[in-house]
This record gives structure tokens, sequence and C-alpha cells, in this order.
């Protein structure tokens, strides 16, 4: 039985909700770290599934492990529970549908230390419906960002690339492949918003935490699984996507507005954001199990959005060509021409 007997190095928060197919392996990556000194705070946000009967074994025979149980509120505020009684020098957000490499908090820990850091990215594996393993690395190696503008330009790289870059995004949004440090979250009140209310709690936090954030580093390391998960919301088709991803767009702006950010620094960012999404959306719509003329409907009613009139300015033709042909397909309403390339691009 391993047990922390002083402040721990690292609080790993991982909430609970219908993965009982997935925990075990979860769980078992977790207490089998190599920094033994961690504590994991479990969430459960009224899992209806047997998962609880799963944790309590693990409660049984590990003491590092904190159980925290909350009405059912989401992944945002699961987290945020977590946070009310962490105590680690860094915070850690693991999905209980994925697990970690065993080494994961040993090198992003030693990494933080050793060059004073507030916060260590690591790269990350998908592993697909068939368990195939595609690994991804945003660095080739240690990379440290020690300057506000360059950690500002983590950000911005974050929401989306330049109008003219073939990359969506250079690095990947999500907080499962890093740790953060807890005094810089605490001293701000940073915490989760919900992902019902919008469509990328994520990347809103990253927006709260970088802002303040004065060092920051990636290393090439792949150490989080991210899991192919049949019942995951992200997986599902949603008819209100493209809605969410317009008032996550709005958010965006106005969070960046708040932060201090001038406006032709984040704009173009933010906008690019959003047409990417709007990208996605219509492949998925394109695939999604519903009508011919459902499918019609929701795309005009994306294409007739008005924030699209938002985006006058931004700079069409810097964009790739592929991107700046889904662009003007969608700013003339060529619904079909839409439909039929994302079926098959």
């Amino acid at each position: 039985m391993e047990s922390v007997t002083s402040k721990p190095k690292v609080s790993v928060i991982v909430p609970i909700y219908n993965v009982e197919k997935y925990l075990r392996r979860c769980l078992d990556s977790l207490v089998n770290q190599t920094l033994a000194d961690i504590e994991i705070i479990l969430v459960d946000d009224e899992s209806p599934d047997n998962s609880k009967e799963i944790y309590k074994e693990y409660l049984a025979k590990d003491n590092r492990i904190k159980l925290v149980q909350k009405k059912n509120g989401g992944l945002g505020f699961a987290r945020n529970s977590g946070l009310e009684i962490a105590t680690g020098e860094f915070i850690a957000y693991i999905d209980s549908d994925d697990y970690v490499d065993v080494n994961m908090f040993k090198k992003l820990y030693d990494t933080s230390k050793s060059n004073n850091l507030d916060t260590v990215y690591c790269g990350y594996n998908n592993l697909d419906d068939e368990l195939k393993v595609h690994s991804f690395s945003e660095v080739d190696d240690l990379t440290i960002f020690s300057t506000k503008d360059e950690v500002n330009g983590v950000l911005l790289d974050m929401i989306a690339c330049k109008p003219s870059s073939p990359l969506e995004r250079k690095y990947r949004m999500s907080v499962w492949h890093a740790i953060y440090s807890r005094d810089l979250i605490e001293n701000n009140r940073i915490r989760f918003c919900s992902e019902r209310q919008f469509i990328s709690e994520d990347i809103i936090y990253h927006i709260d935490y970088l802002s303040k954030a004065n060092r920051i580093a990636f290393i090439p390391d792949s150490f989080y699984y991210y899991c192919y998960n049949e019942d995951s919301l992200t997986k599902t088709f949603r008819e209100d996507r493209f809605e969410k991803s317009v008032i996550l767009h709005q958010e965006l702006l106005r969070r960046f507005k708040v932060e201090g950010y001038k406006e032709s620094v984040y704009k173009n960012r933010v906008d690019r954001f959003l047409i990417g999404y709007a990208r996605y959306t219509i492949v998925r719509l394109s695939k999604a199990a519903i009508s011919y003329s459902v499918k019609l409907k929701i795309l005009k009613r994306i294409c007739k959005d008005d924030v699209w009139n938002s985006m006058k300015y931004y700079p069409v033709h810097e964009m790739p060509f592929k991107q700046k042909l889904v662009f003007y397909m969608i700013k003339y309403n060529m619904l079909n021409s839409l439909l039929f390339i994302s079926k098959y691009r």
C-alpha cells in the first residue's frame, strides 16, 4: 500500500462517469506511476454504471486515492470539485476512459523542477477502435518558452494557426497531457467552465491559465493514451454543434479582450478556430446517420449564420486552397457540393 506522508508532488484529478469498461486500465496506470508521491482524486459524477464497485477496490488498497462524490454536472465541474481538495504542488487532469505511461508524472515533474516551469506538456498517443497506436509529439526535443510573448504564442497556436498555415493548430488544446502549477491556479482562482455551456472547456481554461503563466515547456515523449470510446460525447454527432461553436467563438473573443490582448493579435486566430470547427462539423454531418433532407437543413443553418458577417475582414486570400474552397462554398451556400466533398474528402 502506497501512501503520501507530505505534500504530494502531483494531484491527479480523474472524473468518473459511465466508464466501467475502461476504469481499471486507467487506475492501474496511475497507481503504478514511478513517481510514487502523488495523490489520485477520483470524482464520481453520479456515474450510473458499476464504476463505484471498481474504484472502491482501489480505495481499499491505496491510501493515496481520495474520493469526491457529487451531483452530475459534467466534466468541467467534476474537475473543479477535485481542485477544491487537491494539495499537490502540480495538478494533472486525466480522463477515466484513457490511460497514461507509468513514467509520465515523474518525467513531467522532474522537467518542471529542473527548469523552474509552471507547466510541462508531453506528447500523446491516439488509440483507435482497432487498438492501433498513433503517436504524436509537438516537439523533437525539450522546448522551453520563457517569455510572456513566447507563452502567448503557444496559447494562440493552441487556438488556431495563422490564416496562411496549412496546420489547423500547432499545439493540442487538451489539458490531459500536462501538469499545471497549483499555486498559479489557486492564486488566480482558475476553474473550468461547463462543457454544457461551451463546447470546449479546455481551451477557455488555457486562456485563463497561460495568460498568467511565465515559463512553460513541451517534451517529445508520448506518455498519454487517448482512447477511442464509442460512448463518448465527442464521437457522436450533435445537431447543435455549430451553434455551440459560435457561442464558444464569442466567448474566446471576450476572454482575450478581458485579458488585455490587442484584437489584431487574436481576432484572426479565433476566427480561424471557428472556420475549422465549421469544416469539422460539416464533415461529421456528411457522415451522420440522418436523412439527406435533415443534413441540408442543418447545413443551410450553418451557412446562413450571422457569425460569418463578423469575418468580412478575415484574409481569405491567405488560406490554403482546400480551406479557401470550403470557406467560399459556405459563403455562397453551395450545400450539395459541401456535403459531397466533405463526405469523400
